[in-house]
């Protein structure tokens, strides 16, 4: 959970002096259905300081490109967040209920965050001044209609080489219905008698953004071992992280 709000939170630079540990939201990542009891959530907001804060709630969609640099769109209309906006007293929690309103038919999964953004407080009129840390936490809403799954290839072919040998270039596509989170998955390279595995913390930094969307493409770098021979072979293992 802690790994997870570390990724995901965004933190910006104001004035006045506010405690790092603001507050918590749980669960970070769910899964919801397009419909029926199931297209409704509640996330919580616990306020682990000593003053009132003020949050409001905003939902976009995901989108990652092949290097897996994401984008996001606006989707406020795809969701009903209630309440918006609230005022959460100092060792209080606040649930917010998360309700997916958007089309009620999907072929394939769709992904987005909910996020809930501290407001800043207003600022006094005495002169004086400090930092202020105002957090956003981005919570993963995934909507998966029934039946879906991820399904993971990565091609048999040698892998290409960056033309100063140095980095391997793994494309991976997910021709399923529902969202693929690799953090956990690993891929064992082969040439020869060579064989290494690439996994856990390796693994990860390479990957950098661990989702791929149903029908994207990865093209993942990996730095080419020091051992290995020029002709690589990937034997990907796909490994569902539980939520």
């Amino acid at each position: 959970m802690r790994n997870n709000a570390k990724i995901l939170t965004l933190a910006s630079l104001i004035l006045m002096p506010l405690s790092a540990e603001a507050y918590q939201v749980a669960p970070m990542v769910y899964d919801m259905a397009p419909s029926g009891n199931k297209a409704t959530t509640v996330i919580r907001i616990t306020n682990t300081q000593d003053q009132p804060i003020t949050v409001e709630m905003q939902a976009e969609q995901r989108l990652f490109d092949e290097a897996g640099k994401e984008s996001r769109k606006p989707a406020d209309d795809r969701f009903v967040l209630f309440p918006p906006q609230a005022i959460v007293q100092p060792g209080a929690t606040q649930a917010v209920r998360v309700q997916y309103v958007g089309p009620q038919t999907l072929d394939r999964s769709e992904t987005y965050t909910v996020t809930v953004k501290q407001v800043p407080v207003q600022l006094p009129s005495d002169g004086k001044t400090g930092v202020q840390f105002v957090f956003n936490f981005s919570t993963v809403a995934n909507i998966v209609p029934s039946g879906a799954k991820a399904q993971l290839a990565a091609p048999s072919e040698p892998l290409s080489l960056s033309p100063d040998g140095k980095t391997l270039r793994l494309t991976l596509r997910n021709t399923g219905t529902k969202y693929a989170n690799l953090s956990r998955s690993s891929v064992e390279l082969a040439g020869g008698a060579y064989r290494t595995t690439v996994k856990d913390e390796e693994w990860r930094k390479a990957l950098g953004t661990s989702w791929i969307l149903p029908g994207g493409t990865r093209v993942i770098e990996l730095p080419k071992p020091d051992k290995a021979p020029a002709q690589l072979t990937a034997t990907f293992k796909f490994v569902e992280p539980q939520n």
